[in-house]
């Protein structure tokens, strides 16, 4: 039987971290288990970037209609259900993403958070819906959360207002009273960096070749299917800008700016987070090479296995 030792490959969008993950996962035999938001979602493979197809085994893509809610907590608990049973099937579990909401449940527990207020959580979606900034009301109320949640990320902004408002204390604060969710596990932690020219090259590059391959297609057959412009899985970056573009509010080449602009930021927001968080090893994929930090990666767990024997 496999021991329970995990490998997390962090660190933010376009950085790298698939084709690091993926040299871990063939040297060890991993099943990878996607810590991403977005990717959760069925029918949004282009715009979030999720594996199709791919050799190696991932869980938790693709599981979620884009109108249901997933929290940081039921992906934690899943994820955890899942590590289980890949340890049952004598493999590794390697958790790779950039959500660090999603990452830090299943590494330091989750809060237990009030229930729902679903008329408070109306009236806060009609005035987003009528153009307000939640996200400065959230500044306001709880910095230290806002700062972690993407002025994007709705669902999360209206969390954390509801949680303020239901408990009179910030989510931030209930963070303080965990749960564990896999307790029983260590965690090998890495965060894979880029300078950042080159990682908003990365982003700019990337998100052309999605916008040119499908991108746009993949938002009208979602729209199509019934899925509602302000179903969660839409607040991914991209496809309320490509509905813009539907109703004529932006050209091309106002799309690919906006996009990547958005995406940019969120990969500096991303950057903070992580290198904030204890425990990571830092690792630049540009200095090193995608070969040598997965070596290193390898190395760092066969010694932790070693010492734990």
């Amino acid at each position: 039987m496999q021991s329970r030792i995990s490998i997390i490959i962090a660190g933010p969008t376009a950085v790298g971290k698939t084709d690091v993950a993926c040299r871990v996962a063939k040297k060890f035999g991993c099943e990878i288990i996607s810590a991403d938001a977005r990717q959760i979602y069925r029918g949004m493979v282009i715009g979030t970037a999720a594996p199709l197809n791919p050799p190696i085994r991932h869980h938790l893509v693709g599981i979620l209609n884009p109108s249901d809610r997933c929290t940081a907590a039921w992906w934690a608990q899943r994820a955890a259900e899942v590590m289980e049973g890949i340890r049952e099937r004598e493999k590794m579990a390697l958790v790779v993403g950039g959500t660090g909401l999603y990452i830090r449940a299943l590494v330091e527990g989750i809060f237990p958070g009030p229930g729902e207020d679903m008329e408070f959580r109306a009236e806060l979606q009609k005035r987003a819906d009528a153009g307000e900034n939640l996200h400065a009301e959230l500044e306001i109320v709880d910095p230290i959360a806002a700062e972690q949640i993407h002025p994007n990320n709705l669902v999360r902004i209206i969390r954390a207002l509801e949680v303020y408002h239901i408990t009179g204390e910030p989510l931030s604060k209930q963070f303080a009273q965990t749960i564990p969710i896999a307790e029983n596990w260590q965690f090998l932690k890495f965060f894979l960096t880029r300078p950042r020219e080159e990682l908003y090259r990365r982003i700019n590059g990337r998100t052309h070749h999605m916008l040119q391959n499908g991108w746009i297609e993949e938002t009208k057959r979602l729209l199509d299917s019934g899925v509602s412009v302000s179903s969660p899985g839409m607040e991914a970056i991209g496809y309320k800008e490509i509905v813009r573009y539907f109703r004529g509010e932006l050209d091309k080449r106002e799309l690919y700016e906006i996009i990547s602009q958005k995406t940019r930021n969120y990969a500096k927001r991303q950057l903070t987070w992580f290198r904030h968080r204890p425990g990571y090893e830092e690792m630049n994929v540009k200095e090193l090479g995608v070969e040598e930090v997965a070596n290193r990666i390898i190395a760092s767990y066969n010694e932790l296995k070693r010492v734990c024997g």
